[in-house]
């Protein structure tokens, strides 16, 4: 399995120091997000081999690249579900139902929310 972050890199127009420093604050905060992962000492997770990805790019475009170089079977994606406005406009999970050569699922961040409940309990 192939846990990727993918984040927008800044604009290259903002001159050296600026880009420098906004690309290593989005580093930075995509490797603390995959370093924060409960990927060991959950016993579902246990069995499960799990690398980590980092990469720059437009975020679907990135999450396919990598699931085409990985040969992925699947590409599992979650939805913030940020409403109808959003989906106007476009999202990551939209974006890659139309551009993956594999099958995507996407996960709404309410059943997550909800499977955490139960598990709670």
């Amino acid at each position: 399995m192939f846990v990727v972050h993918a984040y927008e890199l800044p604009p290259d127009f903002l001159g050296s120091p600026n880009y420098q420093q906004l690309l290593s604050e989005s580093t930075d905060r995509g490797r603390a997000l995959l370093d924060a992962l409960p990927l060991s000492g959950n016993d579902e997770l246990s069995q499960i081999e799990c690398e980590t990805e980092l990469i720059g790019g437009p975020p679907a475009q990135a999450i396919d690249s990598v699931a085409r170089a990985r040969d992925a079977d699947q590409i599992i994606v979650g939805a913030r579900g940020l409403g109808r406005i959003r989906a106007l406009l476009g999202s990551v999970s939209h974006e890659l139902l139309h551009i993956a050569d594999r099958p995507v699922l996407v996960i709404p961040t309410a059943a997550v929310e909800t499977i955490q409940r139960v598990h709670a309990t």
